[in-house]
């Protein structure tokens, strides 16, 4: 064995054992957060990846490869799951999130029976292809929301995981597919497991600090939005800027098209990271975008029960409260109340 291959395993064998005790603290810290036990997925399949990425690896693992390769090759689609939990508060496990999986799944078995290389090469460029195409999507769903995020040590990890996870999946892949057989895959092969090693050694020492604030359960977003006791908590410093803030609320600043914390922080002559702190620690709102909904939605439920504007559309409708399109509004409201705003409609109006 050579010196680089030694360097290899024993960097690979560590990032490993790294993303395992990753995913053990996930799962200690994960309560009932769905985010924290798929990112303890993710960590499991990054463990396998590491493992079983490098050629020397998966001989010396013999008959094991078989077991712990198929988790390193759904790494992408645990790591799409853990990024659309953890950065959407309002996000479901539905049945269409498994259909990346499913490609690869069927593909895992023929990668073992197939001993033809180029069909073996077009089936392994076809699920890095997939796996390219979900970290791309995840790190845009990263980065698409950061400013409408108050939950500050979030706001932070989405930039962190976007470039270092994200992207670097992205590069890797990149670089195995065209250096795959060149002359210079030995030095990628040493240089990713490097490079593995301190993402993994990182993200060990962010998993040992995360804030219990970033893991939330679905349920409990909503639990204390203006409650009296929540109100009452807050600091007496921020009394006065509570009150402006409702004053503008009142006068309808929550219809402005395309307001953002930073428009209504101006618009208070307030810092903009004081106001984040009192809607996120003082109200309760993890987004920005469902503070202004909640306004939003509330005026909704009253126009849609008036029987006086039962001919008004419902895309007037989410014009007039500040929607730039009749599918965010028709999003935002069965979020916040379960159905459909027309169904509501006609619920309400049949019930006069």
């Amino acid at each position: 064995m050579t010196d680089a291959a030694l360097v290899e395993i024993i960097a690979r064998m560590s990032a490993g054992v790294l993303c395992l005790l990753t995913s053990a603290v996930l799962l200690l810290n994960a309560r009932r957060s769905l985010a924290a036990r798929l990112g303890a997925l993710f960590g499991l399949g990054a463990a396998a990846y590491m493992i079983c990425a490098s050629p020397t690896m998966r001989d010396l693992l013999g008959i094991w490869q078989h077991v712990i390769e198929p988790l390193g090759w759904l790494d992408g689609v645990f790591f799409w799951w853990f990024c659309l939990a953890l950065f959407c508060d309002q996000y479901r496990f539905r049945a269409a999130h498994l259909l990346p999986a499913i490609p690869i799944l069927i593909l895992v078995p023929l990668q073992y029976t197939v001993s033809d290389p180029f069909w073996r090469d077009a089936m392994t460029l076809i699920k890095q292809s997939i796996s390219v195409i979900l970290f791309l999507h995840a790190t845009y769903f990263a980065l698409l929301s950061l400013k409408d995020d108050l939950v500050d040590t979030r706001r932070r990890f989405r930039v962190v995981i976007a470039v270092s996870v994200g992207l670097s999946a992205v590069i890797l892949m990149g670089l195995e597919i065209v250096l795959r057989g060149s002359a210079a895959e030995t030095a990628y092969l040493v240089g990713s497991a490097l490079w593995l090693l301190a993402l993994s050694f990182a993200f060990a020492l962010w998993a040992l600090r995360a804030s219990p604030e970033m893991f939330v359960d679905r349920k409990e977003v909503r639990q204390h939005h203006d409650s009296e006791a929540a109100i009452a908590a807050i600091d007496p410093v921020d009394r006065p800027l509570l009150a402006r803030l409702e004053a503008a609320m009142q006068a309808g600043a929550y219809r402005e098209t395309g307001l953002t914390v930073g428009k209504l922080a101006d618009q208070l002559k307030t810092p903009e990271h004081r106001l984040r702190k009192l809607i996120n620690s003082g109200l309760g709102y993890r987004n920005f975008s469902s503070y202004i909904n909640s306004h939003r939605v509330e005026d909704a439920k009253e126009i849609l029960a008036d029987p006086e504007r039962a001919r008004l559309q419902i895309l007037q409708v989410a014009l007039d409260l500040g929607y730039g399109s009749i599918a965010s509004f028709n999003r935002a409201f069965r979020e916040a109340t379960g159905e459909a705003p027309t169904s509501f409609r006609r619920k309400a109006l049949m019930a006069d």
